[in-house]
């Protein structure tokens, strides 16, 4: 074995894969707090929640209307351009139960 050889194995190797995991454990805590589609049903007391999940796919939740609070958004340029009273508003939901 020479010195190239065992340099590769004995720091790039481990580097890499230290590398690499660190790049998947960052992927795996990606913010995915957001909803790509809200339904109610016919009486408005359920909402139908589809967020996105870890494996690139979607997740539908059910929440009740009476634990859901609105919280007041917060401070962002874009605001002023998306109000909640439009039909494409930014609204920030949280569930309480």
């Amino acid at each position: 074995m020479n010195a190239q050889y065992g340099a590769k194995r004995s720091i790039v190797r481990p580097s890499h894969t230290m590398y690499v995991a660190t790049l998947m454990a960052m992927v795996w805590c990606l913010d995915f707090d957001y909803v790509t589609k809200m339904r109610y049903n016919k009486e408005k007391d359920l909402v139908f929640v589809t967020k996105p999940d870890r494996f690139w796919g979607e997740t539908e939740h059910v929440y009740e209307m009476h634990h859901l609070e609105q919280m007041v958004p917060s401070a962002v340029t874009a605001i002023k351009d998306m109000a909640s009273k439009d039909e494409n508003g930014i609204m920030t939901v949280h569930c309480m139960a």
